[in-house]
């Protein structure tokens, strides 16, 4: 009769027997197929059901975790398998856990890696997740803590990520299972967990920060000790969750952490940090922590807020355009600022452009948090501030704008400016300046910190600096001043008008030289000085005309004194005519003294032309005794000392500068379409300027000019036998409308007119023939033809001459002059022509013109 096999319930060794006796085998598919039976029949087959797992585990554990060891892979999975399943079935039981710890800690607890497979890892892992979760609702696992501590500590750095990530979710349910013992091991935890935080998977990163969360929350003050800094690392992170994961915990350590109270200087940076993150989410979250943390610190320390709770203000007046936090914030950060603010100074000099602009943007949220409670740090402050605005990183700059603008709301500026004020002469203090003085208020401001900052600013040894930042943030500063102190300002407008003019004078760049410009038209309507910046000059140009004392013989191009000379000549319009007495000194000087830089001299001579050309503008309110004063020293002492002829190319190029000078004041109503109409300052011009308003005006200059004109007419320099050519035309029809154009000057001057029609430049040729036509048509009537029959006839000799030039086009403009010049004596000049017409090859010309004077006879 067949043996019939035993029931399971009754007989577990004698049901299992056969599959016991399988695991002995050398064959790993029997031992995997034994093991796979043993699952089947013990948990699987429905007659078994209802079997006593606590009779069955006895007879057949030590087979089964002695599977754990075996070199297949597919026994191992199997046998980890059945033990799963007896945790499921057996009742809550150390006695059962004192069998299989051991063995898990030997596979995947020991220093060394026992268990080759990263499956098997997992699936062990995940049978320890199972004790755990079983074991939660018992203190049965404290005897076993430190086969946890080895197995959780060892799996947290394995090279598996999917063991990691298990093993950080068995770490946060032991501290939750084993809270009142955990602390005893739990330093052995921080740093494995620790060494997750760089891990490529931003999954492991999340897990691990979780995992350090909940280490803190039941470890002691070391664990938090080891672990604020890698958190605060992870502020950094590229990954939007592992920044909110850090946020989250750290909110949780702020409302829940036991020793929170002494670490808050430690916590307080992080989640601020997070106030300020890319992400909007994450700025929610922070900021509803930040929210609930104050209002718990307001619960918590009712009793010491209680005072400030009852004067609770609502928002102050002067206040920034942000969302003001509870008092609970506003107390924490103002009793933990003073720890903070000097690491976020230090980090300010770190290489990580990134973290300086967190440290910025913290930097943002501490002053704002502490409001006047900052003023005890404000020199911390401000040098963290300084540092920050110097930085290369544009986004660090714009955090500290920033804070300087909240910084100037809180602090009163008799805290900040002495902090401030022997720093001023660097750009970062100007730019902080700026910001701070936007932030504060005017009445606070006016007065004494008004007068003194303009006073260090207008300083020449600041306000003259050619450099662009510091230029740049000078005219942000001084637009904030104006801005912010209005009508308050009129105090100091000489120094704010001397800080802006200087910059416009000596600007780096255009834009530079615009924003200057800006502020001065600011500056004009704060002083009510009309429509236009010319009255604004007339209060303030005296002054700065005045400062300028240094010695010509130094000036460059450069020299701020030559700069600020320059622009007064250029914009001070009619605002230069009551400063002529200080303005002609300084031309003479760096003018008629022979020594001053070529380069100055030709810059000041191009400016004076331009200034003598827009005499309207620029004399029209000028008294005429004191014009024709300053007038006579540009001419005697300046513009013909110039003249004299000396050698070299640099005493030619400024004989060029000097006679346009002299054309520039030769030259009668330049501006006559301005004459008697609104010239666009505001007043209406009521008289014509007239540099030489009579014939005493001119007349004394003649006799010294004339003679200087002669000799320059033959200069090497083509532009200034140009000029010169130019200046005669000029003179000689103002001579005659003065009535002091006499016979004797034509005589010196027509003569030496004539040769330039040989000259080697077209244009001086062109310029001959026009200045000889108007040598003569300005002549002095009667012009006796019989006594100055000489000079007649050595005139159309050498006219017509040239009628037969080879240049058509200089035929041409001849043939135009001697028809011109015909009325002086045709019956001389027909005679001329027809004596010599067979030698001519222009015989059109000669006709055409015998025709006009037959006509004139």
């Amino acid at each position: 009769m067949a043996n019939v096999k035993p029931k399971l319930q009754d007989n577990p060794r004698g049901a299992l027997e056969q599959y016991i006796t399988a695991l002995q085998s050398e064959s790993k598919m029997a031992r995997k197929k034994a093991l796979l039976d043993v699952n089947a029949e013990v948990f699987e087959n429905e007659e078994n059901a209802y079997c006593d797992a606590t009779v069955i585990f006895p007879e057949i554990y030590a087979y089964i975790l002695k599977s754990f060891s075996d070199p297949s892979e597919g026994c191992r999975e199997a046998a980890a398998k059945i033990i799963a399943n007896f945790i499921d079935k057996l009742p809550l039981n150390d006695y059962y856990l004192t069998y299989i710890l051991p063995v898990l800690v030997r596979r995947i607890g020991c220093p060394e890696i026992v268990e080759d497979s990263e499956e098997i890892r997992l699936v062990l892992m995940e049978l320890v997740h199972k004790i755990l979760d079983k074991y939660k609702v018992t203190h049965l696992l404290s005897p076993f803590i430190n086969d946890f501590t080895n197995i959780l500590t060892k799996t947290a750095t394995d090279p598996y990520p999917k063991v990691k990530l298990e093993a950080c979710e068995c770490i946060m349910l032991l501290t939750k299972v084993l809270a009142r013992d955990f602390h005893l091991q739990c330093e052995s935890y921080v740093k494995p967990v620790l060494s997750n935080f760089a891990h490529q998977h931003y999954r492991v990163r999340v897990a691990a920060i979780k995992a350090i969360g909940a280490i803190v929350m039941a470890g002691n003050a070391k664990c938090f000790e080891l672990s604020i800094t890698p958190m605060a690392e992870k502020l950094f992170d590229e990954n939007t969750q592992v920044r909110l994961q850090v946020t989250h915990e750290v909110g949780n350590w702020m409302l829940n952490y036991r020793d929170r109270y002494s670490f808050w200087h430690r916590m307080i940076p992080l989640l601020l940090t997070s106030l300020s993150d890319v992400m909007d989410e994450i700025r929610k979250i922070a900021d509803k922590f930040w929210t609930d943390i104050g209002l718990q610190y307001m619960e918590e320390n009712e009793e010491d807020l209680k005072k400030k709770t009852d004067f609770l203000k609502d928002v102050p007046s002067h206040y920034p355009d942000v969302k003001r936090p509870n008092l609970g914030c506003r107390v924490l950060v103002m009793s933990n600022i003073g720890k903070i603010v000097p690491a976020i100074c230090r980090e300010m000099d770190g290489w990580q452009a990134d973290a300086r602009l967190r440290v910025a943007q913290l930097l943002c949220w501490l002053i704002l948090c502490a409001e006047e409670g900052s003023t005890q740090h404000a020199n911390t402050i401000v040098k963290t501030m300084l540092r920050g605005a110097s930085d290369e990183d544009p986004r660090v700059v714009q955090e500290v704008k920033r804070s300087a603008e909240l910084f100037g709301y809180f602090i009163i500026p008799d805290t900040w400016w002495p902090l401030m004020e022997a720093e001023v002469d660097s750009w970062p203090t100007l730019l902080v300046l700026a910001n701070i003085v936007r932030g504060s208020r005017a009445e606070q401001i006016a007065g004494k910190v008004l007068t003194e900052m303009c006073g260090e600013l207008a300083d020449p040894d600041r306000c003259r600096t050619r450099k662009l930042k510091y230029q740049t943030n000078l005219l942000y500063l001084s637009e904030a001043i104006l801005d912010l102190c209005g009508e308050s300002c009129i105090s100091v407008a000489e120094q704010l008008f001397a800080i802006n003019y200087t910059v416009y004078a000596m600007p780096v760049d255009g834009q530079i030289q615009f924003m200057a410009l800006s502020n001065l038209d600011k500056l004009r309507f704060v002083e009510k000085c009309g429509r236009t910046l010319t009255t604004l000059y007339e209060k303030h140009i005296g002054r700065i005309l005045g400062n300028i004392t240094s010695d010509a013989l130094t000036w460059t191009l450069l020299t701020p004194d030559c700069c600020l000379l320059d622009c007064a000549l250029l914009h001070s319009e009619s605002a230069m005519g009551t400063q002529l007495h200080l303005i002609a000194p300084l031309l003479r000087e760096c003018l008629a003294t022979p020594k001053v830089d070529p380069e100055v001299k030709l810059k000041i001579f191009t400016t004076l032309s331009t200034v003598l050309l827009k005499r309207q503008d620029n004399f029209y309110k000028c008294e005429t005794d004191k014009l024709e004063a300053f007038l006579k020293i540009v001419i005697e002492e300046i513009i013909m000392p110039n003249l004299v002829w000396s050698p070299g190319r640099t005493a030619e190029a400024i004989r060029t500068a000097a006679i346009a000078c002299l054309c520039s004041a030769l030259q009668d109503n330049p501006q006559e379409d301005k004459i008697a109409e609104n010239g666009g300052h505001g007043d209406t011009t009521v008289k014509e300027v007239n540099l030489f308003p009579t014939k005493e005006s001119l007349e004394p200059f003649l006799e010294q000019m004339v003679p200087l004109l002669v000799g320059l007419v033959d200069d090497n320099s083509m532009l200034t036998r140009q000029h010169t050519l130019r200046a005669i035309c000029y003179l000689a029809a103002l001579a005659k409308r003065r009535g002091c154009f006499s016979h004797d000057i034509l005589h010196k001057m027509y003569f030496v007119v004539l040769k330039r029609l040989d000259d080697s430049s077209d244009k001086v040729r062109s310029f001959a023939v026009q200045t000889t036509c108007a040598l003569f048509k300005n002549r002095l009537e009667p012009y006796d033809t019989s006594l100055f029959g000489a000079h007649i006839d050595a005139l159309y000799s050498a006219m017509l001459i040239h009628l037969d030039d080879i240049e058509e086009a200089f035929r041409a403009e001849m043939l135009d002059a001697l028809i011109q010049l015909s009325d002086i004596d045709p019956k001389i000049l027909m005679k001329k022509v027809k004596a010599n017409i067979h030698l001519y090859r222009n015989k059109a010309a000669y006709e055409k013109l015998s025709k006009h004077i037959e006509k004139k006879i």
